[in-house]
This record gives C-alpha cells, structure tokens and sequence, in this order.
C-alpha cells in the first residue's frame, strides 16, 4: 500500500511540474545556454526609443556614438523597423537600420560611470519629457549641487533659457532608496564628464537576427498564446483530480472489530402460568 501511495504521490508531483513547463515554457530564460547579442551605434543623433513608432514623439534619448546597444528581440512593429534593445538601464526600442549587429561581446558596450551635477540655486524638476511649458510631467525635484546623477543621453526638447540651446540630459537620479529617470536642462547642469569614444574592434555580424522568431510568428495562428488566466484554469483542472485520489487514499475509514464479545441480551422469565403439564 505505502509503495502505491508513493508512485501516485510522484506521478502527481511529475504532472503538475510537466503542465507548468509546457504552459510557460515560453516565459523561460536560459541563461547558461544565452548569448548576449549586441549593435554598435556608427552615427551621430541615434535616437533610443520609448515605442517602436517612427515619430520624434517617442523619442528617449541619442546615444553616444561608437558603444553599443544590447539587443533582444525583434520588436514585431507593423514595418518590422525596429529592435527590442536595452542600454545601461532602460529597455526600449532601436532602429535596425541605424545599428551595426556585432560578433562577440564588447568588454564596455555602454558609456556608463557619466555622470554630471545639478547647478542652479534652488534645483529643478525632474521631468517626463524635454519640456517646461506644462506642469504635469514633473516627476520629482533635484536639489541645487546635487550629483547623483546618471548620465544616459541627450534629447532635444523646449528652449528654456533663451541662447542655451535645447539640449536636456536624460539621466538616472538616486535619492535615498528611490530611483527616478527623467529629463534637466542642460544649462542648468555643469561637470558632464568627458565622453570618449569607444575603440573597441569588434566584427560587424552579416545576416539576418532572431530569424527563427519571425518564422514562428508568420507560422502560429493569431490565436495560438494562451492567457495566463487560461494557463492557470488548465493547471488547477489537472491537479484537483490527483489532489482528490491523495486524499481519499488518505482519508480514514471505520472499521467493525470483532473482538469476541457479544452484548448482554435480556432473557425473559416465563411466568408459572405460562408452563403447562402434559398427561401420558
């Protein structure tokens, strides 16, 4: 019995393992068996992206030129223009015809360790987008002199003091245990430290990348990716009926002993009138 119960136990526990498997295989990530695929950026103003939209509307930031994006999938965009990419530590969206897929991996694919000081008496919004003129993408206020501040890139934006040009810095800010990213204007900022140019050599990737995902994409059906509501129905269906045989292999039974004793019976007195004599 204990043996029967034990291969039903590892059964249960083998289809339950088995259905999270198949179900969100695709959710899975390798990551002893998965090689960073990275892009050089060869041009000057390469814009990164918050959407894979060809508008300056969903523009994030230029990266400098000569480091690198990381690369991650196709963006799956109308026009198959763009990339999934990630730079330092945003994820956005390049375009493919802008970057230049490598072989190997660069020792400083990004141009981190940039920072730069806030410089103007009483501070200044961090803001959502390049822009002054409305009050509602303020995220958060950075203090005069301070220099917790990552540098990613620049954007093009509103003309905030006028002959200081347009230039806003996109950038990582730390205060305490909260990180912000967000857009300062550049005149009102000083000691940006020096970018050069990354002389890494590194051999230009001729081909196609991520071809097996658009073949799989062109291949399944529109109704092919199941929800994740879906998945967990389909999980809890499988696992009720082995929970159920679980426990009723498990649940206790009365069992009738014998144990050689017998209830004390009521023996009835017959009354004398109730005997009668028979004659010879």
């Amino acid at each position: 019995m204990k043996n029967k119960i034990f291969v039903l136990l590892l059964f249960c526990f083998v289809a339950v393992i088995n259905c999270n498997f198949v179900l969100f295989e695709s959710n899975i990530c390798f990551a002893d068996t998965y090689q960073k695929q990275y892009a050089r950026i060869t041009a000057d103003n390469v814009y990164f992206y918050s959407q894979p939209i060809d508008n300056p509307n969903y523009y994030l930031f230029c990266i400098a030129k000569s480091y690198f994006v990381e690369l991650t999938a196709n963006a799956q965009d109308t026009n198959n223009l763009f990339f999934c990419a990630n730079y330092l530590d945003k994820s956005g969206y390049i375009k493919k015809s802008e970057v230049k897929p490598v072989i190997g991996t660069p020792q400083t694919p990004f141009a981190d360790k940039i920072s730069f000081r806030m410089f103007v008496p009483g501070g200044q919004e961090l803001r959502s987008t390049p822009a002054s003129s409305t009050p509602f993408n303020i995220i958060t206020t950075v203090p005069y002199l301070e220099t917790n501040l990552i540098y990613l890139g620049f954007c093009n934006g509103e003309e905030l003091v006028s002959q200081k040009g347009n230039i806003w810095y996109y950038c990582k800010y730390i205060s305490g245990s909260s990180v912000y990213f967000g857009y300062l204007y550049s005149a009102f900022c000083d000691l940006l430290t020096p970018i050069s140019l990354n002389l890494e050599n590194l051999e230009f990737f001729e081909g196609e990348l991520f071809v097996e995902e658009i073949n799989e994409t062109e291949t399944q059906p529109e109704n092919f990716n199941i929800s994740n509501e879906l998945k967990i129905v389909i999980i809890v269906a499988i696992c009720l009926p082995c929970f159920l045989i679980v426990y009723l292999l498990f649940k206790p039974t009365k069992l009738i002993i014998d144990n050689g004793k017998k209830t004390n019976s009521k023996i009835k007195k017959l009354k004398r009138s109730e005997y009668y004599e028979l004659d010879d």
